[in-house]
């Protein structure tokens, strides 16, 4: 049987463009305050939503899942889903599903092509894991 976590997160962070940006959870449903370890070692399956604001009419933004080792270094970046918006505001879902290798953890990043800056307003994940 699966476990199931809740991420969410509710402070603003500024997004510059074309920088792949970590996104750290502010909470995790059990309390846990400060979140980027989505899922340890084993199956996951990630859905992620973000709701921006500011973004530059007609901005490319992409989300993807980054799986890495125990030491923080990436050892795969998933592949991106991209949409575009055209109002200069926009909710964006992500999901993927992978294994993370023992002692590894995955986390999320986002990206946007803007002109200018745009801020994340708010996010959250729902991650199913099994364990290795």
């Amino acid at each position: 049987m699966p476990e199931h976590h809740r991420f969410t997160k509710d402070t603003r962070v500024t997004l510059a463009p074309a920088t792949w940006h970590d996104i750290g959870f502010d909470h995790r449903g059990d309390g846990t305050a400060d979140v980027r370890v989505l899922a340890l070692e084993g199956r996951y399956d990630l859905s992620v939503g973000v709701t921006l604001m500011g973004v530059t009419p007609g901005t490319e933004v992409q989300l993807r899942a980054v799986e890495f080792d125990a030491g923080g270094g990436a050892l795969s970046e998933r592949p991106a889903g991209s949409a575009v918006h055209a109002i200069g505001r926009g909710r964006f879902a992500y999901s993927w599903k992978g294994t993370v290798p023992e002692g590894g953890w995955v986390g999320v990043r986002v990206i946007q092509f803007g002109q200018s800056d745009a801020h994340m307003v708010s996010a959250e994940a729902d991650v199913f894991t099994w364990p290795a």
